[in-house]
């Protein structure tokens, strides 16, 4: 009986594990078509939606309905893939085994997106208008860019030399930093805009992200979410794609494009390696 019955349960967790891999490459693919089809509507939102010369939209605009309904229903659907995860699944103890990375592929291919970041970083600076003094806060956030940019690259080429490991963990900390600081500026630039349209989707993606690298922090730390991590990248995920239709300059769009591939990359690894409770 006992024999029996241990073979259900590990026939159980391979269907289980099979599940997952699949959800792995199918998830971010939905979720990258969701978001192309909100580009789209977000786009033709700005275009034909705002009044050219108030600013103000149309309440009655049928792409602001649509882009809102795709947005839920997106939401609603990794919420209730989330739970799921977060109660038949966990994470195996320690950052490497948790996201099952490879000592030369996730270096690689992390070093190839913190330098899209870094380029976009210089290209916003260089975007800038050069015959007039920079602000305070440009310059921070050119700064706090670098600096995530550079950690993220650091910390996947020497999270596996045991005698650097533990002082960079502290570098997972810079992305949260930098996309916070963000927040705090688009706050300030939008603090008397009465218009909650015409920002709402880049605070949402900005709020997603900084949870997506607060959670990933957490395998570092012993504190894993696998289930929160999940609902927060592919959020974010979705929200990066459709604000990169609200016109920002390109530096800053590539650091949304190096943010997306960063979530994409890690919930494709977390999903296949995680295991069943």
């Amino acid at each position: 009986m006992y024999v029996v019955e241990y073979a259900g349960i590990k026939q159980y967790d391979d269907w289980i594990l099979i599940f997952m891999r699949i959800s792995s490459f199918l998830l971010p693919f939905f979720t990258i078509l969701a978001g192309i089809g909100g580009y789209y509507l977000r786009l033709s939102e700005r275009l034909n939606v705002f009044d050219a010369v108030t600013g103000l939209p149309d309440r009655n605009a049928a792409t602001t309905f649509w882009l809102i309904v795709l947005s839920c229903v997106l939401v609603a659907g990794v919420l209730i893939f989330s739970i799921r995860v977060a109660a038949r699944h966990k994470a195996l103890s320690g950052f490497e085994n948790a996201f099952g990375t490879d000592p030369f592929a996730y270096p690689v291919v992390f070093a190839f997106i913190g330098v899209i970041w870094l380029i976009g970083t210089f290209l916003y600076f260089f975007g800038l208008n050069l015959n007039e003094l920079f602000s305070i806060s440009d310059m921070l956030f050119m700064a706090f860019s670098a600096i995530a940019s550079v950690s993220v690259t650091l910390f996947a080429i020497f999270m596996y030399q045991d005698s650097r490991r533990n002082s960079l963990y502290a570098l997972s900390i810079a992305p949260t930093v930098f996309i916070c600081f963000w927040l705090v500026l688009l706050y300030k630039e939008n603090a008397s805009n009465p218009i909650l349209l015409s920002y709402v989707y880049q605070s949402t993606a900005l709020v997603a992200t900084a949870l997506c690298f607060y959670f990933t922090s957490g395998f570092l730390y012993g504190k894993p979410a696998p289930g929160k991590a999940v609902f927060a990248y592919y959020t974010s995920i979705y929200f990066c794609i459709v604000t990169l239709a609200d016109g920002h300059p390109f530096g800053v769009n590539m650091i949304i494009v190096a943010i997306i591939a960063m979530n994409i990359v890690h919930s494709f690894m977390l999903l296949r390696n995680l295991q069943s409770k």
